[in-house]
C-alpha cells in the first residue's frame, strides 16, 4: 500500500504592502544621494572638506613614494613618470577615498569633541 499526500497550498494574492515598488529612476537616485551629501556637508563643515583634502594628499604622496621606492629615478623623464603613475593610481581610487571621508569624518568629529571637552551637537539625537 502506497501512500501519497497532496499539498495544498492556500492562493496567494500580494497584498499593497506586498507589492513591489518600480525601482527609482536615475533622476531620483541622484536627488536622494545629493540631499545624504548636502545632510553630511551640513552636519561637518569644513571638517569634511579638510578631512577629504589631507586624506587625498596622503593618498597621493604614499603612491608616489612607494612608485619611487620601486623604480629608480634619475631622470626628469623619470619624475615626471613617477608622478604621472601616482596621478593614475590616485584617480583611480577616487570612490574609495570619498568612502573612507564619510567614514572617518564622524569618528573625527567625536575625538574633537572629546578633546575640548564639548558636549554633542544640538543637531545630534540623544545617546540611549
Amino acid at each position: 500500500m502506497v501512500y501519497t499526500m497532496e499539498t495544498v497550498e492556500p492562493p496567494v494574492t500580494p497584498t499593497p504592502d506586498e507589492t513591489s515598488k518600480p525601482p527609482l529612476t536615475l533622476k531620483e537616485r541622484y536627488d536622494r544621494y545629493m540631499a545624504r551629501f548636502k545632510e553630511f556637508l551640513a552636519r561637518y563643515g569644513m571638517l569634511a572638506i579638510v578631512v577629504h583634502i589631507v586624506s587625498c594628499a596622503l593618498f597621493f604622496l604614499c603612491f608616489m613614494a612607494l612608485i619611487r621606492a620601486g623604480f629608480k629615478v634619475k631622470s626628469a623623464e623619470g619624475s615626471v613618470g613617477a608622478f604621472a603613475g601616482a596621478y593614475l593610481i590616485y584617480k583611480a581610487t577616487q570612490i574609495p577615498r570619498v568612502a573612507l571621508t564619510f567614514v572617518i569624518t564622524p569618528f573625527i568629529d567625536r575625538i574633537i569633541r572629546r578633546l575640548r571637552h564639548k558636549g554633542p551637537r544640538p543637531s545630534d539625537p540623544p545617546a540611549p
